[in-house]
């Protein structure tokens, strides 16, 4: 990985990689993530005002399953997508983010709203591959750890716009 800068991140050792959509932050060492880590990331979010960014609990992109511990602000929803072949599981740590399905024209068909457990919403979904879905955080911040199969390339996903 040809990431710039380590840092620590409420006591998590992180290298810095700002070359992706969002910026990457991989453990340099075990990766344990508690509450003190996610304060820092919020509060990591608040001083660059970014509207996303991940903790990479895996290696780097090259890993065969990438673990993320992924933080979107309301107001910044993922465009609508698909994977091609690779499938995604959402598992809410903090907060409330809704899924929102696609149909193959693009017609919303319908929306999940996941929570933390203890809610009595959803907290966990996986999305399949070739369904059309965007992500919506409905409060101040939706914290979610992202499992899906690596290694990143690049190709998996597509964009509405690009399809």
């Amino acid at each position: 990985m040809n990431a710039s800068v380590t840092t620590n991140l409420g006591g998590l050792e992180v290298i810095v990689d700002a070359r992706g959509r969002s910026e990457a932050l991989y453990c340099a060492g075990p990766a344990v993530v508690d509450s003190k880590v996610i304060a820092a990331l919020k509060e990591r979010m608040r001083a660059a005002s970014a509207p996303t960014a991940r903790i990479c609990l895996h290696k780097d992109s090259s890993a065969s399953v990438h673990d993320m511990i992924i933080a979107h602000q309301k107001g910044a929803p993922t465009p609508m997508h698909k994977h091609l072949v690779k499938e995604e599981t959402y598992q809410m740590i903090e907060g409330r983010l809704r899924l929102d399905f696609f149909s193959e024209e693009g017609a919303l068909t319908h929306s999940v709203t996941l929570s933390e457990p203890g809610t009595g919403l959803p907290f966990l979904a996986r999305v399949r591959p070739g369904l059309w879905h965007a992500t919506v955080p409905e409060t101040e911040f939706a914290i979610f750890h992202e499992s899906r199969p690596g290694p990143f390339d690049g190709t998996d996903s597509i964009y509405r716009d690009e399809k």
